[in-house]
């Protein structure tokens, strides 16, 4: 062999080594490591506070994206079309939470329906959710139908199916399905078909933007096995909707201040129901005429006054000149709501804690006598026993009390309030103070704290405590 021929052969025999042992340095210095968890938990908080969405911004996987053999179960693009998906079945909810070794967060999640299900990156923190997912309202709330308003189904019903009444608005909820009746779920509609409902709550889907209501009576019972159920508003019909304004039979509302000056018109008209006698264009409305929902005409004043303002006390006095095919006048005023605190007969405060059954509850109606005329004084009247203020707090519980813990003798039986345990198998008992709370309020204004007192006594410890109130304690500090 010729020296150059040997030269050329060494040469490219060189260079392919050089090249081999390039490629092999480069896969040793490529090869990808994994991450590994260091924590697996099943997530504890309320079901129901652990509704979310996909964000769009990650995948979903069989494990931890970053753990060796993670496969992909929905692309990011996947992602995305859930994320902004006009259904229910493509919210979410997280039942798993995983940490890894580098700091990442994931959560396991499967969607309401079910098709989808695996993990997904959640963020640096395990205090809210993050990353892949976000927390998500599944409901909104939304108006109730008046009381009084009645209706039937207008969807077709069914001896073998239930496509209309759910425990929760469809897909409101994971795994909470159709209706129970009697313990068992309702599999057929049919003996609903001319059934009348009344509804006392409303809701509407986030993604599909569906109203629903929520049973409140069933053919006039509101201890129906189908009472608490939710029927979609747009299988229903009102049964006893109001008539059409006419200048014979409705009546238009405007509110304005002292100086007459207009505040704001009520968005519908007072209309009489049908058959109401008076009816006729320039009739008076007599006071006891009524619309369909069962609202006088100042009634209906009442409830539809504009945000802010409350009705002064020549208000309603414009009302009984009212006539038919008219305009009724109603004088307003800008409104203060006060909060509540309550204290013992030495005007010391009492927590919520100090009551077996914490501070009673109101209904919203009942809360509006914390409202009025913004700096007015309220009157001393408002407290007594059988007015405004006063009336509202005395009590729950019959009690026959004494003035200590002891076996001291019985001094009489009053309405009131149980209180914690105190001593000997007897607890505190309050009762309302109409003289003390009237005297601690002599300058009190409306937007002012309102002092309730209480007398504090003695009672024996109930087997059991139980409270007719119904409502929220929003009114108290």
């Amino acid at each position: 062999m010729k020296n150059g021929m040997k030269k050329s052969l060494y040469l490219g025999l060189a260079a392919v080594s050089l090249v081999a042992a390039g490629a092999a340095s480069s896969t040793t210095a490529s090869a990808k490591s994994y991450a590994t968890v260091t924590s697996n938990k099943t997530l504890t908080t309320a079901a129901t506070s652990r509704n979310v969405t996909l964000t769009g911004t990650n995948a979903l996987y069989t494990k931890a994206g970053t753990l060796k053999g993670a496969k992909v179960v929905a692309t990011t693009t996947t992602a995305k079309k859930l994320a902004s998906s006009t259904s229910g079945k493509s919210n979410f909810r997280p039942y798993k939470v995983a940490t890894t070794n580098r700091g990442s967060v994931y959560y396991k999640v499967v969607s309401f329906d079910g098709t989808y299900r695996g993990w997904i990156y959640g963020g640096k923190s395990t205090s809210a959710f993050a990353g892949g997912i976000k927390s998500y309202d599944t409901t909104t709330s939304a108006t109730a139908p008046s009381s009084s308003a009645t209706y039937k189904l207008s969807a077709t019903t069914s001896t073998t199916a239930n496509t209309l009444f759910y425990a929760r608005p469809a897909y409101a909820q994971y795994k909470v399905g159709r209706a129970k009746v009697s313990g068992s779920v309702l599999t057929s509609t049919d003996a609903y078909k001319d059934s009348s409902f009344t509804f006392g709550a409303a809701e509407k889907t986030s993604r599909e933007g569906d109203t629903w209501y929520q049973i409140a009576s069933v053919d006039g019972s509101t201890t129906n096995g189908l009472v608490g159920a939710w029927v979609k508003a747009s299988n229903v019909s009102q049964t006893n909707a109001e008539p059409t304004a006419t200048s014979d039979n409705s009546v238009t509302v405007v509110y304005r201040d002292a100086q007459k000056n207009i505040v704001s018109t009520a968005t519908n008209k007072f209309i009489a129901k049908d058959g109401t006698a008076d009816v006729g264009n320039n009739n008076k409305v007599s006071s006891s005429d009524t619309n369909t929902a069962g609202l006088t005409l100042a009634e209906f004043a009442k409830a539809n006054l504009p945000s802010g303002y409350t009705e002064t006390t020549d208000g309603e006095s414009y009302l009984s000149s009212a006539v038919y095919g008219g305009t009724a006048y109603v004088t307003v005023a800008k409104g203060a709501t006060s909060k509540v605190s309550f204290e013992n007969a030495n005007y010391s405060s009492l927590a919520s804690t100090d009551f077996a059954a914490g501070f009673p509850t109101l209904t919203a109606t009942q809360q509006g006598a914390f409202t009025g005329v913004a700096a007015d004084t309220i009157s001393a009247s408002a407290f007594t026993d059988t007015d405004a203020i006063g009336s509202l707090f005395q009590g729950t519980s019959v009690a026959t009390y004494s003035t200590d813990d002891s076996t001291a003798t019985t001094s009489g039986s009053e309405n009131g309030y149980y209180g914690k345990a105190a001593a000997n198998g007897y607890s505190y008992f309050y009762t309302y103070d109409a003289t003390k709370t009237a005297a601690a309020n002599t300058s009190t204004k409306y937007g002012d704290t309102i002092k309730l007192v209480f007398d504090q006594t003695y009672a024996k410890t109930p087997t059991t405590t139980t409270t007719t109130d119904s409502g929220n304690t929003d009114y108290a500090n």
